[in-house]
């Protein structure tokens, strides 16, 4: 008889047991709602999907085909289309060419320096301040200039930006876009910018960059008579030399984890033009849509006006980020995808959230900001190694950002800590 009890006792603990995970997977989508519903976000215009990737199953959603303004989380669909329509592995060239003729040392003619929508062109010391080092550099060239024998130009240095339209901006974006994003362009140094620290930039993109190019010239002994100037590469001109950017995947990394606005705008223009289309942003932003949809995203009442998300305009659902979120896990450039995004405590825009807890150094997400919007949106692994996938937007008239990101990490907390079965 003590046998029998203790079999069924052993039996109904074992039965216990094995219900446990399934009653917390079940009530981790009303973990998250009681969160969501004691916060000061509960009303309309916070959209939430969260989605258990490894049991293919919804966990929780609300309000997740409500179109908001997604802010920074737009750079997502660039970083997709850039992936995927330029390609993962390719280089953006910048080149050189001389026109007239070269005896002795001495060009009597000029240099044309041609941009090819490489946002990471730069300086030396600029590069390795932003990049690690990983720019196009302004000096590779400079020193081919002097390799192919040229000491001394009669003319001048031109600059070429005329792979993009000379458009600076993006549409519907505020009157002070100015300190969030410099002039977009299809040649540019160091971002166009004074300095590494400061939102000023200089008026003309490309006369800046022949300016930079010249001085890198004299710094080597190649002297050119004439000031730079702004002009289109004529036919009969010869290529001196080419300089390669990173590969596109390092180009999206340093768009997602600082959410740069100028990669995203030169690289959403360079994705049209890589589909052979002028360099426009709405170019841009027809084959990315264009693209997102090949791969079955469903973008009904999604509106993509630019590729950084500045513009008042761009609108996305919670579920249409998470869908793009999603697809990229299954495309080639999946890794390259996901290690772009900041990743929780440690760096680019979320290394001073979530520096503790079970979110500390696994979730991997891109943020969002504007007046009146905050967003995040990515992936977060369980504690018993479910892959969750996640998109979080909240708009409201004079949001409180730090409340709304408040309730962002609160979840990702949650879900990171979680054992659903």
């Amino acid at each position: 008889m003590l046998v029998t009890v203790t079999r069924r006792a052993l039996a109904l603990a074992l039965v216990a047991l094995l219900a446990q995970p399934a009653v917390a997977s079940a009530t981790l989508g009303g973990h998250v709602a009681a969160i969501v519903s004691g916060s000061r976000f509960a009303g309309p215009g916070t959209g939430i999907v969260i989605y258990d990737e490894t049991r293919d199953r919804l966990i929780y959603r609300r309000a997740s085909k409500a179109e908001l303004k997604p802010a920074s989380n737009m750079k997502l669909t660039t970083a997709i289309a850039a992936l995927g329509r330029i390609g993962s592995g390719t280089r953006l060239t910048t080149r050189l060419y001389m026109t007239g003729s070269l005896a002795a040392g001495t060009l009597t003619g000029s240099l044309w320096l041609v941009g090819g929508g490489d946002p990471s062109f730069s300086s030396d010391l600029f590069a390795s301040r932003a990049y690690g080092g990983a720019g196009g550099h302004v000096s590779d060239l400079a020193r081919a200039v002097r390799a192919a024998g040229i000491v001394h130009v009669t003319g001048r240095v031109y600059g070429d930006e005329s792979l993009f339209d000379k458009l600076r901006t993006g549409p519907l974006w505020k009157a002070g876009y100015w300190r969030d994003c410099p002039p977009v362009s299809a040649l540019s140094v160091n971002r166009d910018l004074y300095s590494l620290t400061g939102p000023y930039s200089y008026p003309s993109p490309a006369q800046r960059a022949a300016e930079v190019l010249r001085g890198a010239l004299a710094a080597r002994g190649v002297r050119v008579d004439h000031d730079p100037r702004v002009y289109r590469l004529p036919g009969s001109a010869t290529l001196v030399a080419g300089e390669q950017s990173p590969p596109v995947y390092r180009l999206v990394l340093e768009m997602n984890r600082p959410s740069d606005n100028f990669f995203a705008e030169v690289l959403n223009k360079r994705v049209a033009t890589a589909a052979g289309m002028a360099g426009t942003t709405y170019n841009g932003r027809r084959v990315t849509r264009a693209y997102l949809e090949s791969l079955g995203i469903d973008l009904t009442g999604a509106r993509l006006y630019d590729g950084s998300g500045l513009s008042t305009g761009d609108r996305l659902s919670a579920r249409q980020i998470l869908a793009v979120l999603r697809r990229a896990s299954f495309q080639p450039y999946a890794g390259a995808f996901r290690n772009s995004l900041p990743v929780a405590g440690v760096n680019g825009t979320l290394s001073k959230r979530m520096r503790s807890g079970p979110a500390y150094g696994n979730a991997q997400a891109k943020t969002g900001t504007l007046d009146d919007a905050s967003a995040l949106s990515g992936y977060v692994r369980t504690a018993n190694g479910h892959q969750i996938v996640f998109s979080i937007v909240i708009n409201r008239p004079n949001l409180d950002i730090d409340a709304a990101r408040a309730l962002q990490d609160r979840i990702v907390q949650t879900l990171a800590g979680s054992r659903p079965l």
